[in-house]
């Protein structure tokens, strides 16, 4: 099975994951992570070394003591609380006991603590600055071009992680901006939007991407480099002989195929601009939403119940030619005229008959000439066909020298094969799909170098036409 394929369940058991899914999983979360830092951390033991069950009991009844994540009475002692949690943490996987003569021992796997790392890293979500990264891939293909091949592979997979962090970011924001719109308070949305946005992502992360930790700076060598190890007969195969022996278990096919995806996840270098122009459009939306925002409540009238009522209170006491009051006879503050006109409903439109009248013969006799002309001067296959088929009854080959012109179809005949000639110097790519040259699909119409063609028409390049399958 592919790497990429293999399932999670072969190295973890699917138990781990039901105390992630459970009803508490929030509370058993912050009691392990409390444990983890307590008992196998940096500053403590290695995962894989044991400690006495009382230990960790111990540990855990001083978490529940200190700061309890449940919040909630309990009836049950502490300690029973601290061996049922231990006794959760054994049944799913997350800790392993042993026996060590009458001692009862707890430890964690390896494999148990490097899942816990790739989650609490997960959680963390912490600014990265490529700058590092991106001189980091081509210091690697440095070393990769100067015979270090076991660099390619750890190139290929910063490369792919700054690309995922580019795309992220932008998918960050608008997840960021989509939270905080639901924000009912502006207190709410303001704090979200300085510290959450402009402190955690912009600052951070946006800022750098854009000056010092540019991830253009050594795009082109980094391409080139990877170009000139692919085409490098010497050095590819220095590269595929590596992966065959340290990745793919002897499998030259699965080399192959590591090596080309690795060459395409650096190659994938040329088009991040792109994406860090997608980035550029996220951040200037979220900016603008924020401001429009901004400014929203900033003109939006407050308390404005209120405001008409203190209002109303403060002009009983103004005299009537008070020149806060409107110019309004007899001292009304409000009359009909000073209201709104009530609104009219638009007439609907009525439909006025179709006057049909007879055309006369003249008009008559000009549309069918007009109709005439069109017909004349439209090219159909089969009018093309019956044209060059004229021409090559006795021949396989014949030039446009040789070509007659006596009607008006003849002629726009003649101006298509011309059309066509200049279509067949395209790439053969195109021409596979060109619909001027699917029309005569058994005829090959091709120009003649430095020969030209002067007729009563027109004077251009002279162009053969061939029969093909002959």
């Amino acid at each position: 099975m592919d790497t990429a394929a293999a399932s999670i369940f072969d190295r973890l058991t699917p138990e781990l994951f039901s105390l992630l899914g459970s009803q508490n999983a929030r509370h058993y979360w912050a009691v392990l992570v409390r444990l983890m830092d307590e008992m196998w951390s940096d500053s403590a033991m290695s995962p894989g070394e044991e400690a006495s069950k009382a230990a960790v009991v111990r540990a855990i009844e001083s978490f529940l003591s200190a700061d309890d994540p449940w919040d909630v009475e309990q009836d049950t002692p502490v300690s029973v609380r601290a061996h049922n949690i231990l006794n959760r943490l054994l049944a799913t996987g997350w800790l392993t006991a042993t026996r060590s003569g009458a001692v009862d021992k707890i430890t964690v796997r390896p494999l148990i603590a490097q899942f816990y790392t790739v989650l609490c890293d997960f959680a963390v979500q912490e600014p990265e600055f490529l700058g590092s990264k991106v001189r980091s891939i081509f210091l690697n293909l440095r070393a990769v071009e100067a015979g270090d091949y076991d660099q390619y592979a750890e190139a290929a997979k910063q490369a792919k992680h700054c690309m995922a962090h580019i795309v992220n970011t932008g998918v960050r924001v608008q997840e960021l901006m989509a939270a905080l719109v639901k924000h009912t308070s502006a207190r709410e949305f303001v704090r979200g939007f300085f510290v959450d946005y402009v402190e955690k992502v912009f600052i951070a992360d946006y800022s750098e991407l854009r000056t010092k930790d540019h991830p253009l700076q050594h795009r082109t060598a980094i391409v080139t480099l990877t170009m000139q190890l692919h085409h490098n007969e010497a050095a590819r195969e220095a590269i595929v002989a590596w992966y065959q022996a340290k990745v793919t278990s002897g499998s030259r096919e699965n080399a192959e195929l590591r090596y080309e995806r690795d060459t395409q996840l650096l190659l994938r270098l040329r088009d991040v601009d792109q994406q860090l122009q997608r980035v550029d459009e996220v951040i200037r939306d979220a900016n603008h939403r924020a401001m429009v925002f901004f400014d929203y409540q900033l003109r939006a009238p407050k308390q404005l119940d209120r405001l008409i009522e203190k209002a109303l209170r403060a002009s009983e006491h103004l005299t009537p030619d008070h020149i806060a009051l409107p110019a309004v006879p007899m001292g009304r503050l409000a009359s009909e005229w000073g209201l709104a006109k009530p609104r009219q409903k638009p007439r609907p439109a009525m439909e006025t008959a179709v006057d049909v009248r007879k055309a006369t013969p003249r008009e008559m006799a000009m549309e069918a000439l007009r109709r005439r002309m069109a017909e004349n001067r439209m090219v159909r296959p089969i009018q093309l066909a019956r044209y060059v088929g004229r021409h090559l009854v006795q021949t396989y080959v014949v030039t446009s020298d040789d070509l007659t012109i006596s009607s008006i179809n003849d002629l726009c005949c003649y101006q298509r094969l011309l059309l066509i000639a200049s279509r067949s110097e395209c790439p053969p790519s195109k021409r596979a799909s060109d619909p001027q040259l699917l029309m005569l699909p058994r005829l090959r119409v091709e120009f003649e170098p430095e020969a030209l063609t002067r007729n009563a028409y027109m004077e251009h390049r002279r162009f053969v036409i061939t029969r093909e399958g002959r």
